[in-house]
């Protein structure tokens, strides 16, 4: 083998090495420490205008909320999970679905003093798996968590596949 030939798998194997070497040092390291105007950010967020909606068989049911932060610090939504859905999965109606799109819900800034609607016909979560228990006129749980490990729970109204999304529900 040449010299040069040589020298160019030496430094491909050294720069595969390099990419791989801080990620276990990373593994290793404690958790950055929280900013204490994120450490009880459920205390800022109001979460309403919930619903999720029963699809036809074989479909996901839509979930429909909307988030208002009521301080001047930026909030960051790092979740949402819920016991009646098997994955959660950020979409938008008329627009591609994209790998930024599915997890869009896992790292969403919340700007101080503002309001975000996820409504019909814009962004919104997809819920797969959804439990077979689940049924019209109930109340499902679904846990939104922030940056720094504070959570809110809300319990949110089911309504049929057809049922009018626009319906209004009290803040939780």
């Amino acid at each position: 083998m040449k010299r040069s030939h040589f020298a160019v798998l030496f430094c491909a194997a050294l720069s595969c090495s390099a990419y791989a070497a801080p990620q276990a040092w990373a593994d290793n390291q404690p958790p950055l420490p929280v900013l204490p105007e994120q450490a009880d950010a459920q205390k800022d967020i109001t979460i309403f205008d919930t619903s999720l909606h029963l699809a036809s068989e074989g479909e996901p049911a839509t979930v429909y909320f909307a988030l208002s932060n009521s301080s001047e610090t930026a909030h960051l939504l790092t979740g949402v999970t819920s016991p009646v859905c098997q994955k959660l999965v950020g979409h938008h109606a008329d627009q591609e679905s994209t790998g930024g799109t599915r997890v869009l819900f896992t790292h969403l800034a919340l700007p101080g003093n503002s309001t975000l609607v996820f409504p019909p016909g814009g962004y919104h979560l997809l819920c797969f798996g959804l439990s077979n228990n689940v049924h019209a006129n109930q109340n499902v749980p679904f846990t939104f968590t922030f940056m720094g490990g504070s959570s809110k729970t809300v319990s949110i109204p089911v309504q049929d596949a057809g049922t009018d999304a626009e319906s209004e529900h009290k803040p939780d």
